[in-house]
């Protein structure tokens, strides 16, 4: 610390250091004032641009965990269909900007009717079947895109597997939301941990990729990231604790990560958006390690 209060450590120290040393994601408690109104069962937690949506610690009441989920996952399927339309520029593709700026418009309205606390235990059935509903066209759209961008008839600057990846979580959001409307909260441990090891992998992948090429460190180390987890994929431990710590050291690589983007600190094309859609969902994929142990 200088002399005037001010931290010396550095966040490249931090993203270099492997997650040895914590930076965020506290947890400020039950949500239910954080928008006037009442969210029962449903807590957040900081650490970025945006809360973390989750259900609250032994939660075990389907309908604080579809208010959570629903939160959390029309939030993020939003941000989708925004980086979809920052990443497909130019007249030559307005007709698919139009399409996902409406899917943004959706899931956003999606996320306001919860937030405002229009979902309740007489009704969260029915909302979580139209939130799945609202989900399967844009899992279609993902996939059409995927193809489109792989044969060469789509020229966006969205990698087929940045469609295919965010089509598995829109895919596994629906089956989570049919499983919470038959009252079952229990998350499957063998399935989290192959789901989630893949996505953190991949993200790790994306940040390497995006990553200014002088910065050579972070590079590096967000592949070695990237190593570990699909390690932790193809040969999923007997505990959970490799794979929980591989995750803490991703969301504290993550949080790191959104600070440096944003004050450019870290050279890249990495929008401070999207570094913090994936920190939030490395602290979803920690809090359902965690509830699967």
């Amino acid at each position: 610390m200088d002399t005037q209060g001010h931290f010396l450590i550095s966040r490249r120290r931090i993203l270099t250091a492997g997650g040895a040393m914590l930076v965020g994601t506290a947890l400020v408690g039950p949500a239910f004032d954080v928008f006037g109104h009442d969210l029962p069962g449903v807590m957040t937690k900081d650490g970025g641009l945006k809360q973390v949506f989750l259900p609250e610690q032994g939660a075990q009441d389907a309908v604080a965990h579809s208010l959570a989920e629903n939160l959390f996952w029309t939030d993020i399927l939003a941000e989708h269909a925004k980086f979809f339309a920052m990443l497909m520029p130019g007249p030559e593709l307005a007709a698919q900007r139009s399409r996902v700026e409406k899917f943004q418009a959706q899931f956003g309205a999606q996320f306001e009717k919860v937030r405002d606390g229009n979902v309740s235990a007489d009704n969260y059935r029915a909302f979580n079947k139209s939130t799945v509903e609202m989900v399967k066209p844009f899992v279609d759209f993902k996939h059409e895109m995927q193809k489109a961008q792989e044969s060469g008839k789509l020229k966006s600057l969205v990698w087929p597997l940045f469609f295919d990846h965010t089509a598995r979580e829109a895919e596994r959001f629906g089956k989570r939301l049919e499983q919470l409307s038959r009252g079952n909260v229990e998350i499957e441990r063998g399935e989290a941990v192959k789901f989630w090891t893949r996505i953190m992998g991949e993200h790790a992948d994306f940040i390497a990729h995006l990553l200014d090429p002088q910065e050579a460190t972070l590079i590096k180390k967000a592949m070695e990231t990237s190593d570990a987890f699909d390690e932790l994929h193809d040969s999923p431990p007997s505990s959970m604790e490799p794979a929980e710590k591989a995750v803490q050291e991703i969301i504290d690589f993550k949080t790191a990560a959104v600070k440096g983007v944003e004050t450019g600190e870290i050279k890249s094309i990495i929008h401070p958006l999207l570094a913090d859609h994936v920190r939030r969902e490395a602290v979803k994929c920690a809090d359902e390690l965690k509830r699967a142990a």
